[in-house]
């Protein structure tokens, strides 16, 4: 297990959180497992692009880490919540700031772009601008929506999905799109994989840690029951998902920038 599973006290308020904002369990989820492949990565200066309210951000560890969002409440939460936290191992700064338009000139060693792509219109003018601010050598590691994911809660149902994860994405990824979309670009492919591959016992039993927040249901029990689950999610079905990984919810890709395009 990386450092992000050793920092329990700071997962179980990131979880609190996660609740408090209404995010799926398996969004938290999603980001503990995509910040153990950052943190992996080596480079000290990271930016976040499309960072939300932080929860990833916060999850990551030694980094000197940028964020900018162009949703201003997401910005004011975030800072919010570093409050909560206290981070020590790392230092987050945030802005509001357009994707298109990056007010920077330095470059970063590190830049990420998670669940973001599938929200803009021009998502090559969008992967061009990143690679900008990127040095060479350096890393990007994006996630996209998988058109191709498996979802055993429909299936339980017999109901048919809808053709798109969510009503805002204006488009959603296969495999194969991936590699077109970044065979322009002076990229070499690290690692592809899938990140959160359908849990079913997520979606039966993560009640629990979902209930409304006036109840008084303990925080320590709700996290409890979360890393029950997520051991065995951890222990069993992560071979799995590690086996058939082009149908898991999100494809996760890890890219670094060639010297030479």
């Amino acid at each position: 297990m990386s450092s992000v599973m050793e920092t329990k006290v700071r997962q179980e308020v990131i979880l609190w959180e996660n609740i408090k904002h209404e995010y799926a369990i398996w969004y938290f989820t999603r980001c503990i497992r995509t910040a153990d492949f950052i943190n992996d990565i080596d480079g000290k200066h990271l930016l976040d692009a499309g960072c939300g309210i932080g929860l990833l951000d916060n999850l990551i560890v030694n980094k000197e880490i940028v964020g900018i969002d162009i949703d201003r409440k997401n910005i004011r939460d975030g800072k919010q919540i570093r409050k909560i936290i206290k981070l020590k191992d790392n230092t987050v700064h945030t802005l509001v700031a357009d994707l298109y338009f990056l007010p920077f000139k330095e470059k970063f060693d590190i830049v990420i772009c998670t669940e973001v792509l599938e929200h803009l219109a021009e998502n090559r003018i969008a992967l061009a601008t990143l690679l900008s601010v990127l040095r060479e050598g350096g890393f990007l590691l994006i996630t996209v929506p998988n058109i191709l994911r498996l979802e055993f809660s429909q299936l339980a149902r017999l109901a048919l999905r809808a053709k798109y994860l969510c009503p805002y994405h204006l488009r959603e990824y296969k495999v194969s799109e991936v590699y077109n979309l970044i065979k322009s670009f002076p990229l070499r492919i690290e690692k592809i994989t899938g990140v959160y591959f359908d849990f079913p016992l997520f979606h039966v039993f993560y009640l629990p840690t979902r209930v409304p927040i006036r109840s008084y249901i303990p925080l320590k029990f709700r996290f409890f029951v979360y890393r029950a689950l997520y051991r065995i999610y951890a222990t069993f079905w992560m071979a799995l998902e590690r086996l058939f990984w082009h149908h898991a919810y999100y494809i996760l890709i890890i890219l670094k920038k060639s010297h030479h395009q």
